[in-house]
């Protein structure tokens, strides 16, 4: 009885370990395991400040940052691994700080697979040690190619914080030229003024913009994840205002000035409203002053540059687009003088070659005419008499002298040339 009862337990035992061997045999060809190797495992550093104490920071060698990582396991573990789940790390606490290079083992890991399962390649890499250096930057703002509604400007931009300072490795601090803050501000209007978010973009000397690899190793103080806010304020958009110019000193003896006219006339003008009302206060015109525009000494016609951007207040700019540079066209006289205007129309043409026909270039000729007061005020154009004579004139474009005639008491200040073009009377 003893020996039957004997037998029977070592035939369960016989009976469960087959089990187990046909179970495992079975999973093994439905579920095999297999070996995969993942390339191109980034490696990051962990306890960089070890080396603190020493104003010391280590960095990755670029082209050395990277392990391969031999995975065994089961084949429906590995295909739904992705390189993103291997995470390899050098702790700097075991850095080897005698030899050269300088060499940090690598260890790795990866959610469901033991360690004894993962191999890495190579086990030790190599870091380069830097001294730690920090520089302070002030934080420009850049809109990009963004720009709000049509009727209104950026106004004033604040970075907050203003100013941030940067700590790393030296020859990745060294080469920084500038930190920016990039913001959208497309189709908006004083209705958005506030803050808006915005992400930092540092720049090196040669205006490349940092490496994400780079960043990595800064220490921007007081900023998080490279966001900071950008306080926003947007000026409505003030158009047609009027420009006049004003002038200083004397004209030559017997000479003065008789205008100043301004190209364009008008410009587009953005500002607080503060700046926009006293701006309507003033006839919404723009007064180039005195000091710009000196015609002492001066006996003939001139042109005079302005930035017109020098003379607007703080709080007002020009609206996009709007050249700053205008031109002041003075206009100098003999006195008893005046400038009549006369189409070319009235010019008597001499001379002119059947096989010829002609056109004027400009769309006025220009008399400058001496005389009594009184009678500058009765002078008509129909009174100056043009003629040219196209004798000897060749195809093309030519400049010509004006015969003028004046009534009696009237004298030409200026002798008067035109361009006129001769063309085959064949050409169209």
């Amino acid at each position: 009885m003893k020996k039957s009862l004997m037998n029977k337990f070592t035939l369960k035992i016989l009976s469960l370990f087959i089990a187990v061997l046909i179970w495992l045999i079975v999973k093994n060809v439905q579920d095999p395991v297999i070996v995969q190797t993942f390339y191109e495992i980034p490696v990051t550093l962990v306890n960089e400040s070890y080396l603190a104490n020493d104003m010391k920071i280590p960095l990755l060698m670029e082209g050395n940052d990277t392990v391969k990582v031999r995975i065994k396991a089961a084949e429906s573990v590995i295909k739904d691994l992705k390189k993103e789940d291997i995470i390899a790390q050098a702790d700097m606490t075991q850095i080897y700080m005698e030899g050269t290079p300088k060499m940090v083992p690598v260890e790795v890991s990866c959610k469901n697979i033991s360690d004894d399962n993962l191999t890495v390649t190579p086990r030790n890499i190599q870091v380069d040690i830097e001294n730690q250096t920090s520089v302070e930057k002030t934080i420009a703002i850049n809109t990009g190619d963004t720009t709000p509604d049509k009727d209104y400007e950026v106004g004033n931009l604040q970075a907050n914080p203003a100013k941030v300072t940067i700590s790393g490795p030296d020859s990745i601090v060294n080469k920084i030229d500038k930190v920016v803050a990039k913001i959208d501000v497309t189709g908006m209007k004083s209705e958005n003024d506030g803050e808006i978010d915005s992400e930092l973009k540092i720049y090196d000397k040669n205006q490349e913009e940092l490496s994400e690899k780079q960043l990595s190793y800064l220490n921007l103080a007081g900023i998080h994840n490279n966001q900071i806010k950008v306080q926003t304020e947007f000026w409505k958009v003030k158009k047609n205002v009027q420009l006049q110019a004003e002038y200083s000193g004397s004209p030559k003896y017997g000479y003065e000035v008789d205008s100043v006219s301004v190209v364009p006339e008008t410009v587009s003008l953005a500002g607080t409203d503060e700046e926009l009302q006293r701006l309507a206060e003033l006839g919404n015109v723009l007064t180039i002053p005195g000091g710009y525009i000196d015609v002492s000494g001066r006996d003939s016609d001139f042109d005079v540059e302005v930035d017109i951007s020098e003379l607007l207040p703080e709080d007002m700019r020009l609206a996009r687009d709007i050249n700053s540079t205008v031109i002041a066209t003075v206009k100098i006289l003999p006195y008893n003088s005046r400038d009549y205007e006369v189409s070319p129309t009235q010019i008597k043409v001499e001379n002119k070659p059947e096989d010829m026909n002609y056109k004027f270039e400009p769309d006025k000729v220009i008399a400058r005419i001496k005389a009594k007061e009184e009678d500058l005020d009765n002078l008509k154009t129909e009174d100056i008499q043009m003629k040219i004579n196209l004798k000897d004139v060749k195809a093309g474009e030519n400049t010509l002298p004006v015969s003028v005639s004046l009534p009696k008491g009237y004298e030409l200040v200026e002798d008067i040339t035109v361009k006129v073009t001769l063309i085959e009377a064949s050409e169209k």
